[in-house]
């Protein structure tokens, strides 16, 4: 791809013509590398048995004869020294000695280009070496056994800072956003840096509620329009005052993402789970992005949208992670152990959204990490440990605790409300479902049509029409997570809310009891107003999220679905509470009241036991999300309610789509992810997908070019580098001959390339003319051009099948090992090769879908 035809407007990644083989594994026949991007040419990564050789010949250049002396420099530079194979053993073991160290060699060795995947199983290899060179140097002195013990607890003091670093960075974006989410009703007189709430704790004689306080000017007070709340100057005042402000707010998060960092958009979990599962994206969690982010989640959550911060945190913590890896060699030089920091990192970003370590830890395994070993879940724990104690003693929102719609009760529940916690769940499956579904379709929209060259202008669009129809309710006009609040929490004494308008006869002797406003009575007006308002905002929230979840700033997707949760939640949660307080004779609910006048029916549950639901049938987490509300209430006894509600959730959603939000949007960007939870149940073989395939049981297939290879000791330079730039294969198979087919091993493009410049550079005596060699014997003619030997680049042991191979096999080896190519043979002879690429394409061919269509487009 040209660099100068992206369009920075389309912030997702390199949306439109965007072949992935070409940038991550290749296809055709050896798979392809996209020429173009940058002007350059796109190499594929090296294997692990060429690795360690190919470091060694690299790294002459820069140890230079004097270090190495001058026979051994020539010949470790592939020239054509005459040695036999004692010498070859020496050169062998020098190489394993530089490959052990790791911490001289030239930069780019051992790193990868963008949108690239890694290899799994080379950079382990690797890791194990330098592991087992520190181990070895240990018995030296005093210094070794320091930087071992450095090396052991690198890991540890790693997350730590990450932790830290997340729970330091929610803490402000939680405080910004809290100040400038109130900036849009007033400001505070004597200190304009205080929210609302504080600012009315600021003055002994202020008396706090809904409306403010004497330390509150409301902007109609300041613009001269009155303080009466009730008149028509001042609604209309505060009114165009917040509209204004939301489109503010919205311009200018759209334009520090478009201008700074435009992977600063959306919530970020689908590309972390993309980077995860070993895929290079440059940039995606850089510092710039941090910084984007971080300031454009405040400004987004302020601006009123349906959206929240509590999924970016995880896109926050990940950058993070990745910031911090690089001041420890062992993460920031290894992409594989890099993804151990930044498995933890997403467990420190739950930890800080919603307070809840353990349910943090229990999200990374469940639903982003791809690689999970047990010492990564211990440092995921530690990392969200640190982080939570971090935010905790920050206090963002004053009331010592990490979220602002903790729950404080512990009212109990009986085994008939199990029945409508089961069709709450079987609504937030429903929901979910349809949710996705529609959501996708408008994204496909928006890349299709005019809309998506004018980021900018959408967000403006969605930011005015949300500020429109927010305003006239007081449920869709505050901030999301106050409605949440709300929505969870019980009616106590302090509490003159319309939500909370029941008919209590205040003049019993039980009105001094503590159980007296936990006991449910008969609503009065207010509640069935509020109703029938919570009913607009759950049907303008489940509508403007659909259109808001994509725009192009920060916008995460947990505090939007808990919303549209908790007020159907707290409807149903009202209604069974006045059911069974018109039927408390009835023998159903018997057991649900104490008295005719005391039956304890808690709506707030309701509305948790909802909020769960369609959390969980737009993401389907199921383990992960029951701990993460577990957490939030305290409350133990809640945790069969939200076991029935998530459970029915996902199989009500899976049900009408297998796919939750974020798999979605993964296949919709078309990110080379190859899910570890689906299961392959076809009965394909590996001639099936191969390229190329001419042929099956004698019917044409398809008309591929043929398989390009490179023969072991009868190509020229010439041909070789002619090979190089007719084709723009990532990696070829080297064979015997062309006859015969049989194969000898892989090399890939960049260990070529490499091993050609260097010996150009440094060697005398290699020519066009020159034979290349990837045999350990190379035949001595003094007539004949000085041969190119590239024996020590050549991986001799590549992963190979047969063409009878199951399919279900083949794509277990690609999730369980990393691969990032397979070659097919029969009786020994190469026949074909299989990409990543042609997996994903295979099982989306399976799936019914476009093939060619879903990888980058």
């Amino acid at each position: 791809m040209d660099v100068d035809s992206f369009n920075e407007n389309d912030l997702l990644l390199l949306e439109n013509h965007m072949d992935v083989g070409a940038k991550f594994l290749g296809g055709g026949a050896n798979g392809t590398a996209d020429s173009r991007r940058d002007g350059r040419q796109d190499h594929g990564q090296r294997s692990v048995s060429s690795t360690d050789d190919e470091l060694l010949d690299i790294r002459t250049d820069r140890l230079g004869p004097d270090r190495l002396g001058s026979d051994r420099y020539e010949t470790l530079g592939y020239m054509n020294a005459d040695y036999d194979e004692e010498e070859e053993g020496k050169y062998q073991t020098s190489s394993s000695n530089i490959m052990d160290t790791l911490e001289d060699l030239p930069p780019g060795i051992g790193q990868y280009d963008d949108f690239h995947t890694i290899d799994w199983l080379r950079d382990i290899a690797r890791d194990r070496m330098r592991h087992r060179h520190i181990m070895k140097k240990k018995q030296e002195g005093f210094l070794e056994k320091l930087k071992s013990a450095h090396d052991a607890w690198s890991g540890w003091v790693c997350v730590l800072l990450v932790g830290v670093a997340a729970g330091a960075c929610a803490g402000v974006i939680d405080i910004g956003a809290t100040w400038m989410s109130d900036l849009k009703e007033g400001v505070c007189r004597d200190a304009f840096w205080l929210p609302k709430e504080q600012c009315c704790w600021s003055a002994n004689n202020s008396f706090f509620n809904n409306s403010g306080c004497s330390q509150w000017y409301s902007w109609s007070q300041l613009l001269g329009a009155g303080k009466d709340v009730n008149s028509g100057g001042y609604y209309i005042v505060e009114y165009i005052v917040y509209i204004l402000w939301a489109l503010l707010f919205a311009f200018l998060a759209a334009m520090f993402v478009r201008m700074f960092a435009p992977y600063a958009c959306g919530s970020g979990i689908p590309e972390i789970k993309t980077i995860l599962s070993g895929f290079i994206i440059r940039g995606y969690l850089g510092k710039w992005t941090l910084l984007t982010k971080s300031i454009g989640m405040m400004l987004g959550v302020s601006a009123g949208l349906s959206l929240g911060k509590e999924g970016p945190f995880v896109h926050v913590a990940c950058c993070c992670g990745n910031i911090f890896s690089y001041l420890f060699p062992k993460y920031g030089s290894n992409e594989a152990k890099k993804r151990e920091i930044l498995s933890a990192a997403s467990a420190a970003g739950v930890s800080v959204a919603f307070g809840a370590p353990i349910g943090g830890v229990l999200f990374s395994l469940e639903e982003v990490s791809y690689y999970f070993p047990l010492k990564t879940l211990w440092r995921s724990f530690f990392c969200a440990l640190a982080a939570a104690f971090v935010l905790r003693s920050i206090n963002p929102f004053g009331n010592d605790h990490l979220v602002m719609f903790y729950v404080e009760y512990n009212e109990p529940w009986y085994l008939q409300e199990l029945i409508p916690f089961i069709f709450l769940g079987a609504l937030g499956g429903v929901f979910g479902s349809f949710f996705i579904k529609l959501n996708i379709r408008w994204c496909k929209f928006r890349k299709s049509s005019i809309l998506g060259k004018y980021p900018i202008v959408e967000v403006l669009g969605v930011a005015f029409i949300t500020a429109l129809l927010s305003y006239p309710n007081e449920y869709t006009r505050k901030n999301t997570s106050e409605l949440i609040r709300q929505l969870f929490s019980r009616c106590g004494p302090e509490d003159n809310t319309e939500l909370c308008d029941y008919k209590r006869n205040y003049s019993s002797l039980n009105a001094a009891s503590p159980t007296f406003y936990s006991s449910s009575t008969e609503a009065g007006d207010g509640v069935y107003k509020a109703l029938w308002m919570l009913s607009i905002a759950l049907i303008f929230k489940g509508i403007i999220t659909i259109f808001t979840f994509g725009i192009k700033i920060p916008a995460g997707l947990f505090i939007p679905s808990m919303a549209v949760g908790a007020i159907v939640g707290r409807i149903v949660g009202i209604g069974v509470e006045q059911l069974v307080v018109r039927y408390h004779s009835n023998p159903f609910f018997h057991n649900m009241c104490v008295s005719d006048n005391f039956c304890t029916i808690t709506p707030g549950l309701y509305a948790m036991v909802g909020a769960a639901a369609v959390l969980g049938g737009v993401t389907r987490m199921t383990v992960s999300l029951v701990v993460i509300m577990f957490e939030l209430t305290g409350g133990l006894q809640y945790i069969v309610p939200l076991m029935a509600a998530v459970l029915t959730s996902k199989w009500v959603g899976d049900s009408l789509g297998r796919e939750g939000i974020y798999d979605a949007h993964i296949h919709l960007n078309g990110y080379p992810y190859l899910d570890s939870k689906e299961e392959f149940t076809h009965t394909t073989i590996a001639a099936d997908v191969m390229r190329p395939r001419y042929w099956r049981y004698g019917i044409g297939v398809r008309n591929d070019p043929p398989l390009c290879v490179i023969t072991q000791d009868t190509m020229t330079l010439e041909e070789l580098e002619s090979t190089l730039k007719s084709s723009d294969h990532n990696g070829f198979p080297v064979v015997v001959s062309r006859e015969s087919q049989y194969l000898v091993g892989f090399v890939l493009r960049r260990d070529v390339n490499l091993a050609i410049e260097n010996s150009r550079k440094n060697l005398e005596g290699i020519v066009s003319s020159s034979i290349v060699y990837f045999t350990s014997h190379v035949p001595s003619n003094p007539n004949d051009p000085a041969p190119l030997k590239l024996r020590k680049i050549l991986d001799m042991a590549p992963v190979t099948i047969t063409d009878q191979t199951p399919m279900e096999t083949v794509v277990e080896m690609f999730r369980k090992l990393g691969l990032r190519q397979t070659l097919v043979t029969h009786n020994g002879r190469l026949l074909g090769i299989i990409t990543k690429k042609d997996v994903l394409r295979h099982v989306a061919q399976l799936q019914n879908q476009d093939p060619e269509s879903i990888l980058f487009n």
